[in-house]
């Protein structure tokens, strides 16, 4: 017999946002969780900054799925294949503070 109790609005895991850059708003301010590409790709997106750890803002959506983020003054151009595995979460403001 399951016990489990029925979702509804009580009972409904909180979303904390998107789980990828690709579901990211204009404005959103996330924190970079990983990066799901080959070793090659990988690299170059933590050449240009983009690794664990690090908070970016989204600063314009684009056609297909791309995104255009922000890192301190720097902008960063995504397409939407990249954005996609970049797995992110919302960044609260006292983890914004301390970074």
């Amino acid at each position: 017999m399951d016990t489990t109790p029925p979702a509804g609005p009580d009972t409904a895991t909180p979303t904390r946002g998107p789980r990828t850059l690709a579901g990211c708003r204009a404005g959103d301010t996330v924190i970079v969780d990983g990066i799901d590409l080959d070793e090659r790709h990988r690299f170059r997106l933590m050449e240009l900054g983009l690794r664990a750890g690090v908070v970016i803002r989204v600063v314009q959506r684009s056609g297909f799925g791309g995104r255009v983020v922000a890192r301190g003054p720097e902008r960063i151009a995504l397409d939407g294949g990249t954005a996609r595995a970049i797995r992110v979460r919302i960044s609260d403001d006292t983890e914004e503070m301390t970074r």
